[in-house]
């Protein structure tokens, strides 16, 4: 089956600050402006902010020492399945199969059941300490479901993000066992 996925090489050379990142996160697919029940149009524009919830801060600054923790956990860091409208700064991803299948079971993975799915890492750094920041969301695995990928995460905006995806991370990387 023909899509519009690539296989992207991933570019460490340059990682943008946290709020780069939610600059980017502001005009691209996976951001909704507010919406009122009554207008069917934009309200206002309200930026994209992460919580300290939707991230996992590394205990280092140094990238080689990341790239290592998510190799060593079956990530691709080299080159990512990417779609046409492409992430700012290094990305990573790994499949995980269907959320059913997960150890812990989350309603917000409830809706993805049915797919097989991936998180997908984008990297930024905190400017206040110079740590190096993982930002997860899990959405349909564009190698398996790409009509679902561009319509539920572009279409939709329908990822997961925060405290569910933030605990897979930590699952697959090891770091909560």
């Amino acid at each position: 089956m023909a899509t519009s996925f690539q296989e992207v090489a991933v570019d460490w050379s340059y990682i943008p600050s946290i709020s780069e990142l939610e600059e980017f996160q502001s005009s691209t697919y996976e951001y909704r402006p507010y919406y009122t029940a009554y207008l069917p149009y934009p309200v206002g524009f309200y930026p994209f902010r992460f919580k300290k919830s939707d991230y996992l801060v590394h205990e280092t600054n140094v990238a080689d020492k990341v790239i290592d923790l998510y190799d060593e956990n079956g990530f691709e860091t080299s080159a990512v399945l990417q779609d046409p409208f492409g992430h700012k700064g290094p990305t990573v991803a790994c499949p995980i199969g269907f959320p059913s299948n997960l150890l812990k079971q989350y309603r917000e993975f409830k809706r993805f059941n049915r797919w097989i799915c991936r998180i997908h890492v984008d990297l930024c750094y905190l400017p206040t300490d110079g740590k190096l920041v993982s930002v997860p969301h899990v959405e349909p695995d564009p190698r398996f479901h790409p009509f679902t990928h561009i319509w539920d995460t572009y279409i939709h905006g329908n990822v997961v993000r925060g405290k569910p995806a933030v605990s897979v991370l930590k699952w697959l990387l090891g770091l909560s066992r």
